[in-house]
């Protein structure tokens, strides 16, 4: 027996699928040893969902004009995509550097690390929030350490303060956030390499409680890649770009509305496959999210699409943003070719 079924409850959809001994409800395959079994799964499973409320799509005539697609049809659509998901992701594949930080005793001043004691020439003025209180040094870069990647600096130092006093959730006001009142990302092109004209008396800073991590750590980088994450607010325009399913012309609304659930199940398999690997520290590459991408929201003519510092929760180096969050920097790829970081978008979010 073959059959597919699509089932609706307002504005809810379920699909059931049957194919000799298999079928496959909810998106998860179930296999007998049987055909027998499976068309009584089968049948007991259209009976559940008709006994709560839902219905066959084709047992209600559609109009016309607005003639939706044969549940055969969007199951041999989906199959397709499905079959496919590898080969998407990797057109979309990206290199990015992963950091992995190191329990150490000490770093030197120029040292790439998180938290510690900052990269900073006496002549200059620290970096403070609006109402003068001192910023905690996030993070260090020195680019003298970090293999090479695209479009970001082969030297000098980018340092990530925050506001670290309690004031604010590390160091954001509003997400996201673009004024850097409470945080701040700094770039020294051609570091001082003599010490006597460095900071070295760092009393002045408050208590970091409101950091996300207590201890300073140094860092080891690596060349890395992963595709991009499904959560990412470009996502979704890129699989209906690369697909020649979702270019149809001539559709009814109600196909319209069944592609735009399409996608929503191929996103569904992707997740599954590659979400998990994007967790973790990283410069560029692509971003992981605990909740919605916050780019989203901006009105602007060219995305902050340069992840310049990826910072994740890491319990092995006790390093915790809220429940399990993550904190993020981005960039417009403009604005890193010119070296400019006085625009840069900060956002942290948590489970």
């Amino acid at each position: 027996m073959k059959s597919n079924k699509i089932f609706r409850l307002s504005s809810l959809r379920t699909s059931i699928h049957i194919d000799g001994c298999n079928v496959t409800h909810y998106q998860e395959l179930h296999k007998f040893s049987a055909e027998a079994e499976a068309v009584a799964f089968f049948n007991q499973s259209i009976q559940e969902l008709l006994t709560h409320g839902w219905y066959d799509i084709e047992s209600i005539p559609a109009e016309e004009n607005n003639k939706d697609f044969t549940p055969d049809e969007l199951y041999g659509m989906f199959l397709e995509l499905k079959n496919q998901v590898d080969k998407f992701a990797n057109t979309i594949i990206k290199s990015y550097i992963k950091i992995t930080p190191t329990s150490t005793s000490e770093t030197s001043l120029w040292q790439s690390k998180f938290g510690g004691l900052p990269y900073f020439p006496k002549h200059l003025d620290y970096p403070k929030a609006q109402d003068s209180t001192p910023l905690h040094l996030l993070a260090q870069i020195n680019f003298s350490e970090t293999p090479k990647l695209e479009d970001l600096p082969e030297k000098g130092i980018l340092q990530f303060y925050i506001e670290a006093g309690g004031e604010t959730a590390y160091g954001i006001e509003e997400y996201p956030q673009l004024a850097q009142t409470t945080f701040r990302v700094i770039y020294f092109p051609e570091p001082d390499l003599n010490i006597d004209n460095l900071l070295d008396n760092f009393e002045f800073l408050p208590p970091g409680m409101g950091l996300p991590l207590s201890d300073c750590l140094g860092l080891n980088f690596a060349i890395k890649s992963t595709p991009m994450s499904a959560s990412d607010y470009r996502f979704r325009s890129l699989v209906k770009s690369y697909f020649p399913i979702f270019k149809q012309s001539n559709l009814t609304k109600a196909m319209e509305n069944s592609l735009e659930e399409l996608a929503d199940d191929f996103i569904n398999e992707y997740e599954e496959k590659y979400e998990e690997l994007l967790g973790g520290h990283r410069l560029g590459g692509y971003p992981a999210f605990v909740q919605n991408d916050d780019r989203a929201e901006l009105q602007e003519e060219e995305g902050y699409d340069f992840l310049l510092l990826q910072m994740d929760s890491d319990d092995d180096h006790s390093i915790m943003w809220g429940d399990e969050g993550i904190g993020n920097f981005f960039i417009q790829p403009s604005a890193l070719k010119r070296l400019d970081f006085s625009k840069v978008l900060y956002t942290y979010a948590c489970c």
